[in-house]
Parts: C-alpha cells; sequence; structure tokens
C-alpha cells in the first residue's frame, strides 16, 4: 500500500468516525422527540387498518360499490358498476347450509382389542 492509499484511508476513517459522532450526538439530543415516533407509527397503524377494513367484505377492487348480491362465475363476480371482474370472495351466510360430520362413518378406534 502506498502513501496515497494510507492517506485517502486516514481520511475516510475520520470522515466515517465524524459522521458517527454527529449521528450519535443528535440521537442523543433526539430523546425527548422519541414519543413522536411511536405515535407516528401508532397512527400509520390506524390508517391503514381503516383503509382495509373496506376488503373484509365482498368489494369490487376497481370502484368500491358491494358485490353481495352479484352472483359468482367461474372466473370470478363482474361488478355491475363499472363491469370489473373480481375475484369471488367466498362467504357464509345464515341461510346457507353448514358441512355436517356423520360421526357414526367416522372410524373409531377399536376398545374391544385392547
Amino acid at each position: 500500500m502506498n502513501w496515497f492509499h494510507k492517506v485517502r484511508l486516514r481520511v475516510f476513517a475520520v470522515v466515517l468516525a465524524g459522521t458517527l459522532a454527529v449521528i450519535g450526538i443528535l440521537a442523543w439530543a433526539t430523546v425527548p422527540a422519541w414519543p413522536v415516533v411511536g405515535v407516528a407509527i401508532i397512527t400509520v397503524a390506524a390508517v391503514v387498518s381503516s383503509m382495509t377494513t373496506k376488503l373484509a367484505m365482498p368489494v369490487c377492487y376497481q370502484c368500491g360499490s358491494n358485490l353481495n348480491t352479484n352472483e359468482t362465475g367461474c372466473y370470478g363476480v363482474i361488478c355491475e358498476g363499472c363491469g370489473a371482474v373480481n375475484e369471488a370472495v367466498p362467504t357464509l351466510d345464515e341461510d346457507q347450509p353448514r358441512l355436517a360430520v356423520d360421526d357414526s362413518k367416522v372410524d373409531a378406534p377399536d376398545r374391544a382389542s385392547s
């Protein structure tokens, strides 16, 4: 390593040390502002949650209209408002029959052999 490379390495070390020192001083100087970061994170979480609440119901991803009344086709649900094809979102209505398991056909362990 020649002299010029050593000088460049020393200058780089001094600049890096100075930058890290400035970052450290600013970090400790802003300790009273740290709760602001927590409030900002909570605000972003609340906004994202409120924006995505609509997606729990079957809505059109293009215009946002309700898709509960539309029939599901082989490619999804076609929105009556804008004509966009949306992925079918399965919903369980109260009037739909639930799948029942017949307990008599379930294989039970043979207790007679034990």
